[in-house]
């Protein structure tokens, strides 16, 4: 008889610690990167334990928003307030339903999903093919020599974009993804113009999460949690004054911009670009309490 390969126990969570998860499974080697409209926009990386195997230990699935669309036969769930893509669900006729965790959730003491092995499954191939949602806002005001206009939405059509940017190729400078706490449970690629180069369409629809310092407020859409931006919050010059140097002078360089998630942009794939990895989770202060 072959011999059991031994469990192994991991903790996960959002990134506000709403939804807090234990999974038992062998250890854990590689993970899954499906490149399906949902999952490239949530920039998901899926591992796939029995759903005996998964114990929650604070909230549960049915308090986080669940998002379906097209067959119906996948329930992809996120927490309401930070927006952290945790889990997606396939529902199947007389059996056992299919449970896959989101890797990028996995507390970093537990595993580095930057650095697990990645397995690609073609499910932008899957019938039928997805109908990306059409931007018909006006144009962002802010012109930019030898630019072109890039449109864009989250994957329910709730909040669509447009962006004035130069080209984006391989050879473009400046993009950045980034593995703190947050981003890097949101596995965004983000490019940072001036906010007269972006247009968002839907605003009412977007969920606001604002974190750490308090200095920018993460976006996302309240229907399907695919994020879409990060944006400066407004401090009166009284509360600007308070922040210590760097960090003021962080704010205020922060201030005319607008970091945008490049996932949320159709018919332009991330996997073409060459974003530089910043180490946030080592380098952003203070650092983040796992729960």
């Amino acid at each position: 008889m072959a011999e059991q390969a031994p469990l192994k126990t991991y903790r996960g969570n959002c990134h506000c610690s709403a939804f807090v998860y234990e999974i038992t499974p062998g250890e854990i080697k590689q993970s899954f990167e499906c490149n399906c409209s949902i999952c490239y926009k949530k920039a998901a990386i899926w591992v796939f334990p029995k759903a005996t195997d998964v114990k929650f230990i604070k909230g549960d699935q049915w308090g986080m928003t669940t998002y379906t669309f097209g067959s119906k036969q996948y329930n992809h769930k996120f927490c309401p307030t930070c927006g952290t893509s945790v889990l997606v669900i396939k529902q199947s006729e007389g059996g056992e339903a299919q449970l896959g965790i989101n890797a990028r959730t996995l507390q970093h003491g537990h595993l580095d999903a930057w650095k697990l092995e990645r397995k690609s499954f073609d499910g932008k191939a899957l019938s039928p093919a997805y109908d990306a949602p059409k931007f018909t806002g006006p144009q962002p005001s802010r012109d930019v020599e030898g630019g072109q206009l890039y449109t864009g939405s989250c994957h329910c059509g709730a909040v669509t974009t447009a962006l004035k940017s130069k080209p984006f190729d391989k050879d473009f400078k400046g993009l950045v993804e980034c593995t703190c706490s947050i981003c890097g449970r949101y596995g965004a690629t983000w490019t940072y113009p001036y906010h007269e180069q972006v247009v968002i369409e839907g605003r009412e629809n977007l969920g606001a999460y604002v974190l750490g310092k308090k200095l920018h407020t993460k976006k996302f859409c309240k229907i399907c949690g695919v994020v879409v931006c990060s944006e400066p919050v407004k401090l009166s010059d009284e509360d600007a004054a308070k922040l210590d140097g760097p960090t003021g002078e962080w704010y205020e360089s922060s201030k005319p911009i607008t970091a945008f998630n490049l996932r949320v942009v159709n018919g332009l794939s991330v996997k073409d670009l060459t974003p530089t990895l910043f180490d946030g989770y080592n380098i952003v202060k203070p650092a983040y309490v796992e729960p």
